[in-house]
């Protein structure tokens, strides 16, 4: 009994663990193809109006080219482009 307990236990915190590393570990976003949803939900400091700013400039000026275009769009500046550098990407 007590072994079918410490193996419970055991289970239990590996479920645990591997779920919080899951959740620490994001795809990249990609910001030429992501909806606003997508942008307001996984980009830091990128509420629901500057995501949808950022599709908006992505429809009317094409692909962004690089990250750091980001800082064109109106409201992005280059705390939040460095802030999502590693989470994004440009394909």
């Amino acid at each position: 009994m007590i072994k079918h307990f410490f193996t419970a236990l055991l289970v239990l915190i590996l479920s645990t663990s591997s779920m919080a590393f899951a959740e620490g570990k994001s795809a990249k976003i990609n910001i030429n193809t992501a909806s606003a949803k997508t942008l307001d939900k996984e980009l830091k400091y990128v509420g629901e109006t500057i995501a949808k700013r950022i599709v908006e400039y992505r429809r009317k000026h094409g692909n962004f080219s690089s990250i750091e275009e980001l800082s064109n769009v109106r409201g992005i500046g280059k705390k939040v482009v460095e802030a999502n550098k590693k989470n994004v990407v440009v394909q």
